[in-house]
């Protein structure tokens, strides 16, 4: 008898510890894409715990561990008085995301994308496909060798929306090039150049518009 009443303590601590909420709810990690035109550098804070500064358009921060669970995440201009941005959002233990802030100042949001942890197959990457670009609006997406005619093959992505990504793609290691052109038309409006991608890269390319005109694009090195 004595040793149950020496147990029940303990299962009593187990049950009504985590309901204090006296557990800590573990880190997750997180970067910053600077997607919004005419924004030159973004500061990214959640919970006012500053994770990415500085980031430059059309570029990413490196990951930085923050507190998992639900937050405030807000994106604000170096030396601004207020921020652009201000939401909710939950980000789940070990977990590592991409926070994308797109749009024209105007019109800036920003969308949570949650990034690949798993190591591609032998031979293989794993790729995915961001279209942040405003003025391009819906896209297909061609991965394809590179100097291939679009005209001749079908596309790998149809019909992805602004501020949307794909699932990642497993494909074989090589060299590619990644054209996004308006739904249903073949001619390119961004194009990403060669791309020699070797077996185990997970990447992100994203299509974006350019700093002042025309367009561009970002490869962005994933977590493993």
């Amino acid at each position: 008898m004595n040793r149950v009443f020496h147990f029940l303590p303990a299962v009593i601590i187990a049950i009504v510890w985590p309901a204090l909420g006296c557990n800590s709810t573990g880190s997750a990690q997180a970067r910053l894409l600077n997607a919004s035109p005419g924004e030159a550098t973004l500061n990214g804070m959640i919970n006012s715990n500053t994770f990415a500064t500085n980031v430059s358009y059309g570029t990413a921060s490196n990951y930085s561990s923050v507190t998992s669970g639900s937050g405030t995440m807000e994106v604000e201009v170096p030396g601004a008085t207020s921020p652009l941005l201000n939401q909710t959002i939950s980000l789940v233990s070990k977990t590592p995301y991409t926070i994308m802030v797109s749009g024209y100042p105007s019109s800036i949001g920003a969308i949570i994308l949650t990034d690949n942890t798993t190591a591609p197959s032998s031979g293989n990457i794993s790729l995915r496909i961001i279209n942040a670009s405003p003025s391009l609006g819906v896209a297909d997406v061609y991965v394809v060798a590179p100097g291939t005619a679009l005209d001749s093959v079908s596309p790998t992505v149809t019909a992805l929306n602004f501020q949307s990504a794909t699932n990642y793609l497993s494909m074989a290691a090589g060299s590619y090039e990644v054209y996004f052109t308006p739904t249903g038309q073949t001619v390119a409006v961004i194009d990403s150049g060669a791309l020699s991608l070797s077996s185990g890269q997970v990447n992100s390319i994203v299509g974006l518009n350019g700093a002042v005109t025309g367009y561009t694009t970002a490869v962005l090195t994933d977590m493993n």
